[in-house]
């Protein structure tokens, strides 16, 4: 499930509002933009950006799709992840812009989004005043904060590996469980699994063998006929 947390218009250096949303997915904190919003500020047509990030195995996992009601009609809007937003960005050739207006307008977005996405996500995980922020931000369309949608994602898989091959770990140095990197990274388990048999490092979380009810019977006669022998030779003693 994904969360809404809030949405927050930001003023571009384009002199554009762009909506900022705090997500939470599986227990971490993300940020991300719509991306019909994101076209728009870029001057790129709706189905290229799609297009752009569908096509890429990796942008792809980084959209989000939320099933909202307005005026009692459901909509559904995409969102893309701060990942998936620099990673549409640093692919963008500027150099293969005709338009040198249209060209200038990206590399100022560009500069402006690196920056300020990370800052927004990692300055204490909460919204922060933005450098462009907006002093008198527009109405929301989006659903309150307490509303639930379901996600079209797959989680952070980047960070997942760092913690299946163990270079992320627990307060105390222990390799972190299955459930709690899903719980983490959004990933699902089953996935995990699949990714630490890739990695080869399934063998790290694997649950020790059991012992059959067999042995461990015979391991308790064998210890109850240590202990009885012990008896008998205390009781001979003089």
């Amino acid at each position: 499930m994904v969360r809404l947390q809030k949405v927050e218009e930001l003023e571009t250096p384009l002199g554009t509002r762009l909506p900022v949303a705090w997500l939470e997915l599986g227990g971490r904190t993300e940020v991300a933009v719509p991306m019909a919003r994101l076209g728009e500020v870029l001057g790129y047509e709706r189905k290229n950006l799609y297009g752009l990030v569908d096509r890429d195995p990796v942008l792809s996992n980084y959209r989000v799709v939320l099933m909202t009601t307005r005026d009692g009609v459901p909509h559904k809007t995409a969102f893309l992840q701060r990942p998936g937003v620099l990673g549409v960005l640093a692919k963008m050739d500027t150099s293969r812009i005709q338009d040198p207006a249209k060209r200038e307008r990206v590399i100022a977005f560009q500069r402006w989004a690196f920056e300020t996405l990370d800052r927004l996500l990692f300055s204490s995980m909460a919204p922060q005043p933005a450098l462009f922020a907006s002093p008198s931000p527009q109405p929301s369309l989006f659903p309150p904060p307490a509303q639930t949608f379901s996600p079209v994602g797959r989680g952070d898989r980047a960070l997942a590996e760092r913690m299946l091959k163990g270079e992320i770990r627990g307060p105390r140095g222990e390799l972190l469980s299955y459930k709690a990197i899903s719980r983490k990274t959004g990933v699902p388990k089953t996935t995990l699994h699949n990714m630490a048999k890739r990695l080869g490092v399934g063998h790290l979380r694997a649950a020790p063998p059991r012992r059959s009810q067999d042995r461990l019977l015979a391991e308790v006669l064998a210890q109850q006929a240590a202990l009885l022998a012990e008896l008998a030779r205390r009781l001979r003693a003089p």
